[in-house]
């Protein structure tokens, strides 16, 4: 008997042999297709099981069937889907990181910056003491948080990103899609939103959340 998966990454089974020869005859299921068998724990292609692998094509593609799930999708094809936005993920998590950590260090240089931009729109002074007294006080616990909160919401996303490069674990991929749309996700926020749009559109499409192992 065997259990297999499907494109809605739900478990199909105990089915026998003869019904996992019949999916593949329907291209319901193809060389990629995950199945386990009985008293052989662990998940594998199809085209690693010898009673299968003269049944499964080289060349098996996705598709989606009316009875009841869709074939599993080409993990490499997946990948090459998700190539440009994950490196573009790993891009706004490693500046995401940077960004972040340099607030330890550059909380003084940046508000006289800010004091001195103000400056030309006739900055109240009761405004600009309040700013030079913050520039004074140093880092405070809030802003200790923050720098860790935006830490380690970049290297959450960074690890995301890094999985859904390799197709895998489909939910930390998603994770890191949802995370550079915030604010404390990403350092240019405005352009993350499309970003995780993007990235989520991709990996709610069928053929591409089935290669996810």
């Amino acid at each position: 008997m065997y259990r297999v998966k499907g494109a809605d990454q739900k478990e199909y089974g105990p089915i026998p042999a003869e019904q996992v020869q019949q999916w593949i005859r329907e291209n319901r299921l193809n060389r990629h297709s995950l199945a386990e068998k009985d008293g052989e724990p662990g998940w594998k292609p199809l085209d690693q099981f010898p009673e299968f692998s003269g049944l499964v094509s080289a060349d098996a593609v996705s598709a989606p069937h009316a009875g009841g799930f869709a074939a599993v999708a080409n993990p490499e094809q997946a990948a090459r889907s998700l190539k440009a936005p994950a490196v573009l993920l790993i891009f706004f998590a490693v500046a995401g990181i940077v960004f972040s950590f340099s607030g330890l260090f550059l909380k003084p240089v940046i508000t006289d910056a800010m004091i001195k931009l103000f400056e030309q729109f006739n900055l109240p002074p009761e405004a600009r003491a309040k700013m030079e007294e913050a520039r004074d006080a140093g880092l405070t616990p809030i802003d200790i948080f923050q720098v860790v909160l935006g830490i380690g919401t970049n290297i959450v996303m960074l690890i995301g990103a890094l999985k859904m490069m390799k197709v895998q674990s489909w939910g930390f991929a998603l994770a890191a899609a949802i995370l550079v749309m915030l604010p404390c996700g990403s350092c240019c926020c405005f352009l993350g939103i499309p970003l995780g749009i993007w990235c989520i559109i991709l990996l709610n499409k069928p053929e591409v959340k089935a290669a996810f192992r």
